[in-house]
């Protein structure tokens, strides 16, 4: 996929741009400095902000990326919720991570921000297909399994509710998402939830 900037702004000067490097204690040959000398923020492919110069140190204080992620810094975001790290050290790692995930095992890790972009146009065309994850109803979940499929799919329901609709054939948990965010949840209890098409 080629990188569509939807909207850029001109070049930060070097000052700034060293201001910023030694405010967040960077390696000055990190990817967003290189992308900095050529655009001072920007919006890649409708969907991808990267933060400009003037943005990412409060970005990254709001967001408390010191506290939760110490050896890497906030650059960006996808529009929907998600962070986008990268090291401080100079490597091609970009690692995209739900804005309240204080867990970078969490985070789906990629080499370049052009396999990053092909990754969200993936799934923004997934969400013409959304689907719903269904109860198996085969089994009897223990309250352990109950909880955990409580945090993964971020329900808000009483752990009474939810075991109960686990235990019901068919019985619809989570409506009209998008298959990718909640993969690993799915596949992890199986046994008791299941991908559905809506």
């Amino acid at each position: 996929m080629t990188i569509k900037y939807t909207e850029t702004h001109p070049a930060a000067s070097a000052k700034s741009i060293a201001g910023v490097i030694h405010t967040l204690g960077v390696d000055r040959n990190v990817w967003v400095a290189k992308f900095w000398a050529r655009y001072d923020g920007a919006l890649l492919n409708d969907q991808v902000l990267i933060y400009s110069v003037s943005d990412v140190i409060e970005r990254n204080q709001t967001y408390e990326i010191g506290n939760s992620f110490p050896r890497q810094i906030a650059i960006g975001d996808d529009s929907g919720g998600r962070l986008i790290l990268i090291d401080k050290v100079a490597s091609e790692v970009f690692y995209l991570i739900d804005s309240g995930d204080p867990f970078l095992e969490d985070a789906d890790i990629f080499y370049s921000i052009d396999e990053l972009l092909d990754n969200l146009s993936g799934e923004q065309d997934s969400t013409l297909n959304k689907i719903d994850i269904v109860a198996v109803g085969d089994d009897k979940p223990t309250s352990q399994e109950v909880l955990a499929i409580k945090k993964g799919l971020g329900l808000s329901f009483s752990i009474a509710d939810i075991k109960a609709k686990l235990e019901q054939k068919n019985e619809v948990i989570l409506a009209d998402v998008k298959a990718v965010k909640y993969e690993s949840i799915v596949m992890s209890f199986r046994h008791l939830i299941r991908f559905e098409s809506c």
